[in-house]
């Protein structure tokens, strides 16, 4: 049992990135920091550590304060000049201090966004050679920087309170296996504990359109930050926004969802609960500058020259055939993919390299017919048959006049057994939560900051609207450094 009663200078809540980098930073400004994480320790690390480990770097400050305004587009509220000129400086400064942590970087070409001004400051950068994925930066870099400090670290510890005395924030209130706690903070509180995308009430009240949307990541962040600091008075931001809607598949018996990949063959097609397609399936591809960009992007598509959240008409079917199923697993780790909670924590759920296992589960539906299959998932045979008729005469045309599909992808579904599973909104994380400043302060309703309350990484992201890849990583580094040490600098009570 731990004490009932504890203290430090620094507490701060949540053990990802960007709390890993306010308790490094604050402890080499000399404070005591207490760390608190809900996860067990087997599980620390968060979304940081089951990500595709990727920065967002920008080389040069000035662009990037351009292309951080030019992705907000009409959602700019509350970026402040100050704010935005530090965002940008920070973000170009993560590269000289995670190479001091030990980063060897690797740069890899993943402009998003590459229309949009300021743009040319984009670059991406991995560690060290290998996929995306494989939990090498946090393994190599960011865990071993933080365990070198010895920094006293709590887990299975859940914050559920922040505690104010005339007006700042004095300590936090958490529970551990059922028994309540008080932890003081002498300097100040740092929250970094992540988003609500494992709340589904609170994913049905903030995310458009979406009845439910499961993690990819940590099934730990339940949007405990959002509630203490709601109570302590701040004001929110960037509620609707989010890294997704991505399609994957949720068993029941799992907290967290699995990411289907692109199947390694192109019978398939994606069908809506009337049984009709209502996307190009296969990720559109534009050319710009000689280089070819995906128009999906985390969880947005181009639809008339604007991006707006990817259509997710559900119940949503992925409708495939013999050859789709014996090409490959449509899965996690099966699919190709070296990141995601499932696959990290691979204990979990592995996937079947040809989907027999899955099938055998009940979790695919098997028919020898596309009208038996619309039976076993609920749908009118006759307009599943209708659909399938449709799209494979555009396969057989090679132009896909109802959705654009890329016509390299176009292969008709024509090898029995036909097959159908069940997909789900996810996400990799929400971006919504407490407003801060250039400061890492956390904003009130009033407008002016809550005293001795920081915040940093995807709890009340700078991110509005759209999202440059390794944006998040990246603000977790930039404002964890600027919280630590802000908080470490605070008068002791």
């Amino acid at each position: 049992m731990l004490d009932a009663q504890l203290e430090a200078d620094v507490v701060i809540v949540g053990l990802g990135a960007a709390g890993a980098t306010a308790a490094i930073t604050a402890h080499d400004h000399g404070a005591r920091v207490l760390v608190l994480e809900k996860a067990p320790e087997e599980f620390r690390g968060g979304n940081s550590r089951v990500s595709g480990q990727i920065v967002f770097w920008p080389n040069d400050i000035e662009n990037a304060a351009t292309y951080l305004r030019a992705m907000a587009g009409a959602y700019n509220d509350g970026l402040t000049d100050a704010l935005v000129s530090t965002w940008a400086l920070e973000m170009h400064n993560n590269r000289a201090w995670l190479e001091s942590l030990g980063l060897q970087p690797r740069f890899v070409d993943s402009v998003e966004f590459p229309e949009l001004p300021g743009s040319e400051c984009v670059r991406v950068k991995l560690h060290g050679d290998g996929p995306y994925g494989e939990a090498r930066l946090w393994d190599q870099v960011v865990e071993p920087a933080y365990r070198a400090r010895n920094i006293e670290t709590l887990y299975e510890v859940r914050a559920t309170r922040l505690v104010a005395d005339r007006g700042e924030v004095t300590a936090v209130i958490a529970r551990h296996r059922g028994a309540e706690m008080r932890v003081a903070a002498r300097r100040a509180v740092v929250l970094t504990c992540g988003g609500f995308q494992n709340d589904q009430q609170m994913v049905r009240n903030f995310l458009t359109d979406l009845p439910c949307c499961y993690p990819l990541g940590t099934p730990y962040n339940t949007g405990d930050g959002i509630r203490m600091a709601t109570a302590a008075g701040a004001e929110l931001w960037h509620m609707n926004n989010f890294a997704g809607p991505m399609l994957a598949f949720k068993a029941p018996e799992h907290p967290v969802s699995c990411r289907l990949g692109a199947p390694k063959a192109h019978s398939y097609i994606y069908v809506g609960g009337d049984a009709t397609r209502f996307i190009g399936e296969a990720a559109h591809f534009k050319v710009v500058d000689g280089r070819q960009h995906s128009t999906i992007k985390h969880g947005k598509v181009l639809l008339n020259g604007r991006y707006v959240q990817y259509p997710c008409p559900l119940p949503i079917h992925m409708i495939f055939d013999e050859s789709v199923r014996r090409a490959g697993g449509i899965c996690g780790s099966a699919a190709g993919f070296r990141f995601g909670w499932d696959v990290i924590h691979g204990d979990l759920y592995e996937w079947s390299p040809d989907n027999t296992r899955e099938i055998t589960k009940g979790w695919i539906k098997r028919a020898s017919t596309i009208g038996e299959l619309a039976a076993a998932i609920g749908v009118s045979a006759q307009v599943l048959s209708q659909t399938v008729d449709r799209y494979n005469d555009a396969c057989s045309r090679g132009v896909d006049s109802e959705h654009g599909r890329n016509p390299g992808t176009l292969a008709p579904l024509a090898a029995p057994p036909y097959y159908a599973i069940e997909l789900t909104p996810a996400s990799l994380n929400t971006q919504g939560g407490p407003v801060r400043n250039e400061h890492a302060q956390v904003i009130g309703v009033d407008g002016g900051a809550i005293r001795r309350l920081y915040s940093a990484g995807e709890l009340g992201s700078i991110y509005g609207y759209r999202y440059q890849a390794g944006g998040n990583l990246g603000e977790c580094f930039a404002f964890g450094r600027i919280a630590g040490r802000n908080a470490a600098r605070e008068n002791p009570i």
